[in-house]
């Protein structure tokens, strides 16, 4: 070979070593890159229950105020619409982490699955307590709505009672002898005195019942929708059991098997441990043999 062909051989071999190279790590990396796209997304989703929880966290503390007029309504409702989508979201990212382990499926290693299920089925225990937790907290949010209703209509049916028999105090005192010489008209005025508080009242307390009406029905809505994340989960979790559970089972086959391979080792060492005595007593018996021979007949 001349030395210029061997100097075109040299680049050419180390780019075919470098492809050869490329080619072999190419199914590691690709073996790779499903388990860290299941890890950054279990990080991702532990990370939004933990903020969920904390925001659950909030949420408790205000809806377990009972006072009429120390009541965050505005701030109540948006933490629970945020905390209900926070929910769906998480559930979401449940389903396509499950859906990353069946993708992947067996080729992954037996260890790596039951792993990666058990990591799966944490978070979807975390995220049934978290649910459960904020239908806890929305029926404790109901409960103190309907017991402000009540207060408040205690309060404000003495509101109007109290300045109504007020003014028919001052009417009989201080307008004594107007009220005896017109009569019926003086009582006229005063119901026409009266009605204008009485109805700011009553349309101050009908708007107050209606957003508490409305408010009690979103609640109602979110605890049906919970309902069926639960279900989801539910679902969720016998799938997951059911791998587990073939899991478990080709664990125990593979047990068995180990098993049932280390009693044929142990048959086949006392077999060669008594075929080694066997032949120690031939040989034994062949130096006093020799012994024999050589001492007497020789």
């Amino acid at each position: 070979i001349a030395p210029d062909d061997v100097s075109l051989l040299i680049p050419l071999s180390h780019s075919l070593s470098l492809q050869n190279g490329v080619q072999h790590t190419k199914p590691a990396l690709s073996a790779l890159k499903p388990r860290s796209d299941f890890t950054l997304m279990a990080k991702r989703i532990g990370k939004d229950l933990s903020n969920t929880f904390a925001k659950l966290e909030k949420l408790t503390i205000l809806a377990k105020r009972r006072s009429l007029f120390d009541d965050k309504a505005v701030e109540i409702e948006e933490l629970t619409y945020i905390i209900k989508q926070d929910i769906n979201s998480l559930n979401k990212q449940i389903a396509q982490l499950q859906d990353v382990i069946r993708s992947r499926g067996a080729p992954s290693g037996r260890h790596i699955q039951t792993h990666s299920n058990t990591i799966v089925v944490s978070l979807q225990s975390k995220l049934a307590s978290m649910s459960n937790d904020f239908k806890s907290v929305l029926e404790v949010r109901t409960e103190n709505l309907k017991q402000q209703k009540d207060r408040r209509e205690q309060f404000s049916q003495r509101h109007v009672s109290s300045p109504l028999h007020a003014n028919n105090f001052k009417s009989s005192v201080l307008m004594q002898d107007e009220s005896r010489s017109m009569g019926a008209e003086v009582a006229i005025d005063m119901d026409n005195h009266s009605n204008p508080l009485q109805l700011q009242l009553i349309d101050e307390q009908d708007s107050y019942i209606q957003s508490r009406a409305d408010t009690m029905q979103n609640i109602e809505s979110t605890i049906v929708e919970l309902g069926s994340i639960f279900q989801q989960l539910a679902h969720m979790v016998k799938e997951q059991e059911e791998t587990v559970q073939r899991i478990d089972a080709n664990v125990e086959d593979t047990q068995l098997n180990v098993d049932m391979a280390h009693t044929e080792i142990l048959k086949y060492f006392q077999s060669v441990s008594s075929n080694r005595w066997l032949m120690v007593k031939i040989f034994l018996v062949l130096i006093v043999f020799f012994i024999v021979f050589v001492v007497f007949l020789a």
